[in-house]
C-alpha cells in the first residue's frame, strides 16, 4: 500500500453475510466466485479477545442507554474499534445509532 492509500477493510461478519445472500441467490456458484475475488481486495479483521471486550463495554453502554443495536452490528463495530479502525461505511446509519466511538458514514 503506497502513502497516502486508504486500505479497505472489513470484518469476518460481514464476509458471513455477504456469504448468506450469495448462497440464497439463484445463480450461487457464480457468486460465489464474485465474493471470493472480492475478498482478495479487502483485509478481513477476526474477532479477538480485544473486539469481545469492546463488544460488552459497547453492549452494556447501549443497555443502560435504552438504545440497543442488533449484536451483528455491536460484533462489527466491537472487531473494528479493537483493530484501531474508527470508520464504518453502511448504507444505514440507524445500524449504529448510539455507539460511541466510531465514525458512520452512508452511501
Amino acid at each position: 500500500m503506497s502513502q497516502g492509500e486508504e486500505r479497505i477493510t472489513t470484518t469476518v461478519i460481514n464476509m458471513a453475510e455477504l456469504y448468506r445472500g450469495v448462497f440464497l441467490h439463484p445463480e450461487a456458484e457464480e457468486k460465489i466466485a464474485e465474493v471470493d475475488e472480492l475478498k482478495d481486495f479487502l483485509i478481513v479483521l477476526d474477532m479477538r479477545i480485544e473486539s469481545a471486550k469492546y463488544y460488552g463495554k459497547i453492549y452494556v453502554r447501549l443497555k443502560n442507554n435504552g438504545k440497543m443495536a442488533k449484536d451483528r452490528d455491536i460484533l462489527i463495530t466491537s472487531i473494528f474499534l479493537s483493530f484501531g479502525e474508527r470508520k464504518i461505511i453502511t448504507r444505514d446509519k440507524r445500524h449504529f445509532n448510539g455507539i460511541d466511538g466510531i465514525e458512520v458514514i452512508t452511501y
